[in-house]
């Protein structure tokens, strides 16, 4: 068993100089790569989608309601409302570019509107009937993708890419 020792020895060492020697190649090729270049590529806008996805169904079967709220003079008013598209996404951007500003907002789910136009028995009255998601914008050059998973009796939110 020893003799095998110096072998492995010499196929460790050898295997780790050849991932260096792999690392410090796409290291000097990084550094050599113009970083004008880089900056020149047009950075896209800011922008914000949506999608909404029914965990009691397994899927967003329905159209979702949703109305957009923005904090502006000490209350929430709402400035879009739209419904999701089938699979419960956003039809494209819900603000984008110039449209997209940084502040506080509130998306409203109408959840029991929702269920009831599935004809999803559920008791009455409904455990919650609309969904209010809070959450701040501080850089609108940014994208956002609020996911939203729902049901019945529970939901969670989350910021995507």
């Amino acid at each position: 068993m020893s003799l095998l020792l110096p072998d492995r020895r010499r196929f460790l060492a050898a295997g780790s100089a050849l991932s260096m020697g792999a690392v410090l190649t796409g290291n000097a090729a990084a550094q050599t790569a113009p970083a004008a270049a880089a900056s020149a590529a047009p950075k896209p806008p800011g922008r914000m989608t949506f999608h909404g996805i029914d965990t009691f169904h397994g899927a967003t079967i329905g159209t979702l309601h949703v109305d957009v709220a923005r904090f502006e003079g000490g209350a929430y008013k709402v400035i879009k409302s739209f419904d999701t598209v089938p699979g419960g996404r956003s039809d494209g951007p819900v603000f984008e570019a110039a449209t997209f500003q940084p502040g506080r907002y509130e998306l409203t789910l109408y959840v029991a509107k929702y269920f009831a136009s599935l004809d999803t028995k559920l008791p009455t009255p409904t455990f919650y009937s609309q969904v209010p998601l809070r959450f701040g914008i501080a850089d609108a050059a940014e994208r956002y993708h609020i996911a939203v998973l729902f049901g019945p009796w529970s939901y969670s939110y989350y910021r995507g890419t």
